[in-house]
């Protein structure tokens, strides 16, 4: 009988190599160094196999470049594929390797920094273009009006926000693979990714492939700047100032003070729409001025919306995830909602 050999069983023999290596691996985890680049450079001999020698990537396995990603970032994402936040989806081939790949190597205290530490000493490398699809020219005006508040105009992410990683390292075919998984729910979709709603909801649902390739293409134009240096923490947030007599029944500034932080946080609640402190942007309407597009303002209609969402915005193309697309309890929606009530008035 012939057997023919396929994609699938060269993958099959690749991650039995990984498998092999991993194995080693945890034989030697007795004799290992101390947490610091030594470690890492030891851990990242079960990643080369798929991410290369030189963190560059391999398109062959969907194994994306990494030597060039933020520090804050890589972290989150190992974290999220131990939890099973990533790597969770039935469709999602690539996730479904690297997840137990994450909880069988990164075990030991200290063990994700030591491999981060190692990858940020690796030279930046910049994959070249492979796909032949795609017109920048479009993909720019969506990429400033949906991408740009989490990524950066520049394409090089923002200070001290692991879920809003820098875009100028990376492979394109990862680039849109990953669009599409965002778009189709195979990533993103996990219950506890905040991150991940924000990208399905409104940055990536309905896409057609025509405008992922176009936002691609923009991408790969941007100047290959060099890695962000970490700038310092945001400034505090102003102590609220609000007047008690002016708030609703039952509503007080303790639960101003709590919907403040929640609404501020920037790891995409509702910071990365509406911007700090409510100003507004591309994505969504300002919350600070006397204009409501869905709602008369009342408050108990703010907790209306922020409970349902906005499935579809009037003028803003920011889709609005019921809770946001977060845990919120009822307290906390009601916190938010609070302190939105206050903005405008």
């Amino acid at each position: 009988m012939t057997r023919f050999t396929t994609r699938r069983s060269s993958l099959l023999t690749r991650a039995a190599g990984c498998a092999a290596v991993t194995i080693a691996a945890a034989a030697c985890f007795d004799l290992r160094p101390a947490p610091g680049l030594a470690r890492g450079e030891l851990i990242f001999d079960t990643c080369s196999p798929c991410h290369g020698k030189d963190g560059a990537g391999d398109e062959s396995l969907g194994a994306p470049a990494i030597a060039g990603a933020m520090d804050t970032y890589l972290t989150a994402q190992l974290e999220r594929f131990q939890a099973g936040i990533r790597g969770y989806h039935y469709q999602d081939a690539e996730g479904l390797r690297m997840r137990p790949m994450s909880r069988a190597l990164i075990t030991g205290d200290g063990d994700v920094e030591s491999i981060v530490e190692y990858l940020m000493s690796l030279p930046i490398v910049d994959p070249p273009a492979t796909l032949d699809t795609g017109d920048p020219e479009a993909g720019e005006e969506d990429y400033a009006l949906l991408c740009a508040n989490c990524h950066g105009i520049d394409g090089r992410g923002v200070d001290n926000v692991p879920d809003s990683p820098s875009l100028l390292h990376l492979n394109d075919w990862y680039i849109a693979s990953s669009l599409r998984k965002y778009r189709d729910g195979v990533r993103g979709a996990h219950p506890g990714d905040a991150s991940g709603t924000t990208m399905r909801n409104p940055m990536a649902s309905g896409w057609t492939d025509e405008r992922i390739d176009d936002v691609t293409a923009y991408i790969m134009t941007m100047q290959r700047l060099p890695r962000r240096i970490p700038g310092p923490p945001p400034e505090p947030l102003p102590p609220v100032d609000v007047d008690p007599s002016i708030l609703p029944e039952g509503v007080t500034v303790a639960m101003v003070q709590e919907g403040q932080e929640i609404f501020n946080t920037p790891t995409g609640i509702c910071y990365t729409c509406h911007l700090r402190e409510g100003v507004g942007g591309g994505l969504a309407p300002n919350l600070t001025d006397d204009v409501w597009l869905n709602i008369d303002g009342e408050y108990e209609n703010i907790v209306r919306i922020v409970t349902d969402g906005v499935p579809q915005p009037l003028e803003h193309p920011g889709f609005m995830a019921p809770r946001a697309g977060m845990p919120l309890t009822d307290e906390q929606v009601r916190a938010v909602a609070a302190y939105v009530y206050t903005l405008s008035r």
